[in-house]
């Protein structure tokens, strides 16, 4: 069994922290868009809805796949180059999967 770094477990904690949050942020973007549909056409706000929805979903499955990573020992190594990200690449965005080079 892998031991996990103190950096995998801060940073876990912290994905599942955003995971949450933006489950709760694309269920009421979608009860929201769903009542509207009950009283009013078609309009612009269910289109900015629907980009939301997707970039937030775009989200969740980064974080998903940084979770796997963490799981998995391959947390911080980046996926172009195999060469580590830096622990403050990783604070400013936990879900990344590669380096700045």
């Amino acid at each position: 069994m892998r031991v996990r770094t103190r950096l995998e477990w801060r940073q876990q904690s912290r994905l599942q922290d955003q995971s949450d949050r933006l489950r709760r942020t694309l269920a009421d973007l979608r009860a929201a868009a769903t009542s509207r549909a009950d009283y009013e056409p078609h309009d612009v706000t269910d289109d900015e809805a629907a980009v939301q929805a997707d970039a937030i979903e775009d989200r969740l499955a980064a974080i998903g796949k940084a979770l796997d990573r963490i799981n998995t020992g391959g947390y911080g190594i980046c996926l172009a180059c195999r060469s580590p990200i830096a622990d403050e690449r990783l604070d400013a965005v936990p879900a990344t999967a590669v380096c700045r080079d």
